[in-house]
């Protein structure tokens, strides 16, 4: 299995010259890991946090106002849910116009954004469970015996993305060709997530509530 040593080591056996040093490789590496993460989204990216209406920490969900404060490692939200339906995401302006029309605490129903949270209507009673799902930030690569979700599932992508910042720096003329190969394996991964996603049926659940009917009663 890959490692963070392993994958600088990848990048300088590419390159292929004496002035890149490990530290320098694992440079490569940690830009390369920026740049994978701004687009790609793997199932392995996923994570769920649950929230608990009166328990879970004000810093997180905050039950007076039905706000949820993103994660430090929050990229994109797949979606929320909690023990019967998945929660419906709807326009700021729908957001205002529907909280006039329901009350601020029962079970929650909608969602909007609002900066870096999410705020709920109705806010959720005590003991009601929220599930957020989203695509996280992988670790950060520092200790030769790291890993994290891209040294194990693409690692190889990983290798070409460093080694694209690595030509970069030094001027090579193989860029083209590292890119080539970066741009071939970025697809193979990304439809092999794809397939992975139509091979579930969570993706199309729809809501058990329509919101434009709820805002014309």
């Amino acid at each position: 299995m890959a490692n963070y040593a392993s994958i600088k080591q990848d990048v300088i056996d590419l390159i292929n010259r004496t002035d890149i040093t490990s530290a320098l490789a694992g440079t490569f590496v940690n830009q390369a890991q920026r740049k994978i993460a701004r687009t790609l989204r793997l199932p392995s990216l996923e994570k769920i946090q649950t929230i608990t209406v009166g328990t879970t920490s004000n810093t997180i969900y905050n039950a007076t106002t039905g706000q949820y404060t993103f994660p430090n490692d929050f990229l994109e939200l797949v979606y929320i849910y909690d023990n019967n339906r998945i929660l419906e995401r709807v326009p700021l302006r729908d957001f205002l116009e529907l909280t006039k029309k329901h009350p601020a605490t029962g079970r929650p129903r909608y969602y909007t954004r609002k900066q870096n949270k999410f705020e709920f209507r109705p806010r959720g009673q005590t003991g009601d469970e929220i599930n957020v799902v989203y695509f996280a930030d992988p670790a950060d690569l520092t200790n030769n015996a790291d890993t994290n979700i891209f040294t194990d599932v693409c690692p190889d992508l990983l290798v070409y993305a460093a080694v694209l910042y690595a030509a970069d720096y030094f001027n090579d003329s193989r860029k083209q060709v590292f890119e080539d190969t970066y741009n071939k394996l970025y697809a193979e991964t990304a439809a092999l997530a794809a397939d992975t996603d139509k091979a579930t049926t969570d993706a199309s659940v729809r809501p058990a509530f329509d919101y434009a009917e709820d805002l014309l009663n």
